[in-house]
């Protein structure tokens, strides 16, 4: 029996995150995925992998503008949020594309 896909969205508590955990859910759903799904907020989780919040705690313009600020800065900053696909950070900077889900999540169905 295989263990379920352990997806983890590390991520501040912004509600745009909650829409992307509702995307991840619903492509590994429509996938049949056997997964679970947490979201992460804590800072000691994302300092382990050394991810940068660069979220406002007033207006907002978004996760890519706040992050090209960053990048512009350090080009090699990986800023949340990041999702984590059994231990294993594929996407990070702004939330992935429904196709690019797919296809991440896709590779992972068991063979039948």
């Amino acid at each position: 029996m295989q263990s379920p896909v352990k997806l983890r969205l590390y991520c501040s508590i912004c509600a745009r995150n909650d829409y992307y955990m509702d995307r991840i859910r619903a492509a590994a759903d429509q996938l049949g995925l056997d997964y679970t799904l947490e979201k992460v907020t804590d800072d000691e989780e994302l300092n382990r992998l050394d991810l940068t919040v660069p979220c406002l705690y007033a207006y907002c313009p978004g996760c890519r503008i706040l992050n090209e600020q960053v990048l512009s800065d350090e080009p090699e900053a990986r800023c949340t949020p990041a999702l984590e696909i059994n231990g294993e950070l594929r996407f990070w900077g702004v939330p992935a594309s429904d196709e690019a889900l797919r296809d991440a999540l896709s590779a992972l169905l068991p063979e039948t």
